[in-house]
């Protein structure tokens, strides 16, 4: 199908002259940048030129950005299946604790250490929380990279209807002439919903650039919290052998929770770069609705020319 166009180049490449812009430079738009220095395209009225470069161009990114997307899917796909073992571990383990727990409770056990064993009851719990939240967290990723295959390949869709455009004109009845508008207004209308839609994923952007960041400081402090609790630990008094079992135990809560800072951290790295992901494909799905405007434009320019010729099929 990508190389059926070329026997309709010589007479189908040509100038569209519009209210719409489109500057066709295929480039991966996974950026990296602060969301406040995003750019969204700017669309005026201008000529939009397709020539056979630009659908190998579109035909090349198309398979670079498949081949991209494949990959990740397939490494995120390998996060999924760790987080999911490691949460199954992690509940088995709790379940232990809550058992050592309630024996502890029937021999009225030492209150300092039942008191630390819920601490880290609850610290495994908040662990399996943010497991699962990481685990749709790249679920959402792999949606979003899948969606993003299917935006470029779109974008060849359009530009083989261009250089198919003289054939369909060919087979089409004249009564449809008077549909084309307005589907050209159907069209209008759906690039101000698109670009509405991009300036919101813009925000998000915005939003889990600053929230990663506060994250990331929090993740900081509270480490550093817990290096200096389990300081003081160690340097307390009292019984030797009891002493280093509670020891014990207040290390096992803080590797939980240092274990959950780093998740939490990475959790939002996830969720931003998702985000700019889903910007990204908001970009090109807004390309792809210009396109097709001007598509439209082009097939009711060239309906014109052939009625006035009088060679449209009846």
């Amino acid at each position: 199908m990508f190389f059926k166009y070329r026997m309709h180049i010589k007479r189908n490449t040509f100038v569209v002259v519009s209210s719409l812009c489109i500057g066709f430079f295929y480039t991966n738009f996974c950026f990296y940048g602060d969301a406040q220095t995003l750019e969204t395209p700017s669309f005026q009225e201008a000529i939009i030129r397709v020539k056979a470069e630009d659908i190998d161009s579109a035909v090349i990114k198309e398979k670079e950005m498949k081949a991209e997307a494949d990959k990740a899917v397939d490494e995120t796909k390998s996060f999924l299946k760790d987080l999911a073992q490691e949460a199954q571990t992690i509940t088995i383990s709790r379940e232990r604790l809550k058992q050592e727990k309630k024996e502890l409770q029937k021999r009225t056990g030492n209150q300092t250490y039942s008191e630390l064993l819920d601490r880290e009851i609850d610290a495994m719990k908040e662990k399996i929380t943010i497991d699962n939240e990481q685990i749709e967290a790249y679920e959402d990723m792999i949606a979003v990279l899948q969606d993003q295959s299917k935006a470029y390949s779109d974008q060849i869709t359009y530009l083989l209807l261009i250089f198919t455009l003289d054939d369909e004109i060919a087979v089409t009845p004249y009564h449809t002439i008077s549909l084309i508008q307005k589907e050209i207004d159907t069209a209008k209308d759906q690039i101000v919903e698109i670009q509405d839609g991009v300036k919101e994923k813009a925000l998000v952007v915005s939003f889990f650039t600053n929230r990663l960041k506060e994250i990331t400081e929090q993740a900081f402090v509270d480490n550093d919290n817990l290096a200096k609790d389990l300081k003081s630990e160690r340097e307390g008094t009292g019984d030797n052998e009891q002493r280093k079992i509670l020891q014990d135990k207040m290390e096992s809560i803080l590797k939980w929770k240092r274990a959950m800072n780093e998740q939490r951290v990475t959790l939002f790295k996830t969720r931003l770069e998702t985000s700019k992901i889903r910007y990204s494909v908001g970009l090109q799905t807004w390309k792809n609705a210009e396109l097709h405007a001007a598509f439209l434009a082009e097939k009711a320019r060239r309906f014109e020319e052939k009625q006035k010729e009088g060679k449209l099929n009846k």
